[in-house]
Parts: C-alpha cells; structure tokens; sequence
C-alpha cells in the first residue's frame, strides 16, 4: 500500500505491494511465494494450532531437535507468518483490519464463507480497492458451473483427473498416469498470480477492487488445450503418445550410449539441419530423406522411409554418448538436451552460475536448504530471497504491532485467549 511502511526489506519490481494469503497444501500459498520472490511483502495467515498443514506432512526435515514438513520447506520462503484464528469473532476482526491495509488477498480456503463467515462482500467493504483471489478445484458458482461441484474439495491429483490430463499423460498400454509431485497446483498457482496482478493493475487505474475466480481444473485445461482442441475439431485424441510425439521426428525422448536425450526438429527448417548434422555422424545421403516422406506426418513416419532414418538415427544413439549427442546436434542449431537428474543439475555450471540452486536458512530447523532460485529474472529491479521457510507466528508481533499499532498488552491478551499465537 502506498505510503506505508514495509515490514520486510526493499526490492523486486512488486515492492510496495502488500499480499495476504491463507490457506495450505500449495496451490493458494505458492501464489503468495510468486509474488514475495519479487518483492510483494506477503503476509501468511495461519491457524494458530499447527498453521499450514504443510508443515507436518513428511517426508521431514530435521534438525536441532526439531522437525518441518520437506514439502513445507520447498514452497513457503519470503513471508511473514501470522498465528491468527479467523474462526474467532475477535480474529475476524483482526483479519479486516489487515486487509484494510492489503491489496491482494488469496485464499484457498473452499469454505470460507461457509466454514469461517467471511465474505467477498464484507472483504470488499473494509476496502474497496482489494483484489480477491480465489483458487479452488472446481472454481466459484458466482462465475459458473454447478453449485454443488464448485463447493467439493480438490487437491493436485483431483484437478489431474478431472482436467484430463491423466488420460493425456498416459504412457503407452495404461489408460490413465499421474504426473509427479504437484505440477497442477503449481500451473494453477502461475494463473493465480497472472489474476492477482491484473486486477491489481485495474484496480490501481480505477480504485475498484474485484474477484479473481482461480480454477484448478480450467488452468490446467488452459496449458492442455491442444488435447482438446485437435480432437473437437479434427478428431485426434492425443493419449499415449509415450516418449515420443505421433506426427513428426524426430520429437521426444531418445536413449544414449550412457543416458537420455531429448531432441525436438518440428518443421522442415529444423529437419534439414538435423539431417545435415546426421549426415556428418553417419555419412547418410540427406537427399534420400525428404521431410515430406520422412517426418512431415504419421503417415510419413510410418513410411519404409520413415522408419529407415529412424533406425539409422536409434543406431547413432545407441553408439554414442548424450554429451556427444548434444554437441553434434547443437552445433547445428537442433534443439538437443540431455534428460538432468538432480545430480547433473548441482554439476551443471549453466544452473549454477544463473543462480538457479541456492542455500537457504530454515527457521525452524537452523539448517541451510537447497532450493529453486528466482525465476524470471529483471534487469533493474531483480527478485531476491531474503527469508528461508517461517517459524508458526514468527510476525505475528510485528505485524499487530506495526501494521494495526496493537500494544503489548492487547497482544497478550489475544495470546492468552488463544486468538493468536508467536
């Protein structure tokens, strides 16, 4: 908010803007770290027994005696935590009084109406400029969509299935896949954080704040639409395509002498430099391998000639090393890669000198963690991290104190009457 005072230090291309975020398990919450990767001074409200239920599902990371959720420790950095019940009458009150001061709210609540009493309505009377951020599975009735569906409950592997990506995804011979760890929380928390700033934009220009509706499922949708598109309008149902795409090659994942590689030549721009390079590694004749024959469709691919040069290409593979690989075929300008496991990437001197795995203080535990950096990168006004995972309550003083100029003695008091906790 202009013209007040910040509670966490100054940078990024969002400072000055103040977020406020509840909820747990990633979706919501990993708005909040987008925005405070960039300078957003994000203030994360949890219950005051417990708070994020991230923080006690393991696998757990431990030390000086004590222990924090793995998961917890990945997507939480760059906040001010506040113990706060929004249950509580007296919570509730505290919580508008925050929001009075914020500019962005994001919840990820499902029931906040029904569970806490807290409207957009009222939210919005306390402060007319707020911007609400609502991420949920099924999305909010007021936008859409059936009432009794918009209210159920969703986490990762529930907007997975009900997007359709689990039939996408599928490899060859199984019906359905899951993709790991918790990629649909994370797209959905990308268009999370693409709402909130857009709104507040508008509401900046305007002094009108609105309601941002955030769907698991329609985010994911929106990244597969491919998948839906080409069967509506020209009858592809793109499922279980495995390691390698259905209408071009050579596109997918290919094994090495030693390992993967990932290479990518779409168009006959691209082929012809592929085959050229493939020329010079096996002495081929790239005039007997015409995109048109060779790559240029399925039917093409499957052709006496297609399946010839994909031999000879598994064939080069087969006898060479990934790093060999990727140096013949970047020299030519094909997209090439090698497939990174962890271990490559803590070698890689490209990660590394970008800043891409950085150490960073836990709180809870003492220790140093190893984590994703910045991403994306600015020239003027570049992101940082100046705060590893929060203890539960750790600003909740500050925040009382400094934002809403509560004294020492109605804080303990809140404390005793279990409102709040530090």
């Amino acid at each position: 908010m202009e013209g007040e005072n910040f509670l966490i230090p100054i940078f990024g291309p969002l400072q000055g803007i103040r977020v406020v975020t509840t909820g747990s398990i990633i979706a919501g919450p990993a708005v909040g770290t987008i925005l405070a990767d960039l300078g957003a001074e994000v203030i994360h409200i949890e219950k005051p027994d417990g708070g994020d239920t991230l923080r006690v599902v393991p696998p757990y990371f431990e030390g000086n005696g004590n222990k924090i959720g793995g998961e917890f420790v990945c997507v939480t950095r760059n906040k001010l935590s506040v113990a706060l019940d929004i249950k509580s009458e007296k919570g509730k009150e505290i919580f508008y009084k925050i929001l009075r001061h914020t500019d962005i709210f994001v919840e990820n609540l499902v029931w906040l109406e029904e569970r806490y009493g807290i409207t957009d309505k009222e939210m919005l009377k306390e402060n007319p400029q707020l911007v609400i951020v609502h991420v949920s599975g099924y999305g909010r009735p007021e936008f859409g969509g059936e009432k009794e569906k918009c209210s159920r409950g969703s986490y990762d592997i529930i907007s997975q299935a009900y997007s359709g990506w689990c039939n996408l995804a599928a490899p060859p011979g199984m019906e359905v896949h899951r993709l790991p760890l918790y990629i649909g929380d994370y797209i959905t928390a990308l268009f999370g954080a693409i709402g909130a700033l857009s709104a507040y934009i508008y509401a900046k220009k305007t002094g009108k704040g609105q309601v941002v509706d955030v769907a698991q499922f329609e985010a994911i949708a929106r990244v597969i639409e491919m998948y839906y598109m080409m069967y509506y309008n020209l009858g592809i149902k793109r499922e279980g395509e495995g390691l390698r795409v259905f209408n071009t090659q050579p596109y997918g994942l290919y094994k090495t002498k030693d390992g993967w590689i990932a290479i990518g030549a779409i168009g006959p721009g691209l082929y012809q430099r592929f085959i050229q390079a493939l020329a010079k590694a096996t002495g081929i004749n790239p005039e007997d391998f015409p995109y048109e024959e060779c790559a240029s469709s399925p039917e093409a691919l499957n052709s006496e000639k297609g399946k010839k040069l994909d031999k000879i290409f598994t064939e080069y593979l087969r006898n060479h090393t990934k790093e060999e690989v990727e140096e013949l075929f970047n020299s030519f300008r094909v997209p090439c890669s090698k497939v990174s496991t962890p271990d490559d990437v803590l070698k890689d001197k490209h990660w590394l000198d970008r800043g891409d795995i950085v150490d960073v203080l836990d709180e809870n535990t003492g220790r140093f963690v190893k984590q994703i950096g910045i991403v994306p990168k600015f020239s003027e006004t570049p992101g940082k991290i100046w705060r590893g995972p929060p203890k539960l309550g750790s600003d909740t003083v500050k925040v009382l104190k400094e934002l809403l100029g509560m004294s020492d003695y109605e804080i303990e008091e809140l404390k005793k009457n279990n409102i709040i906790n530090f």
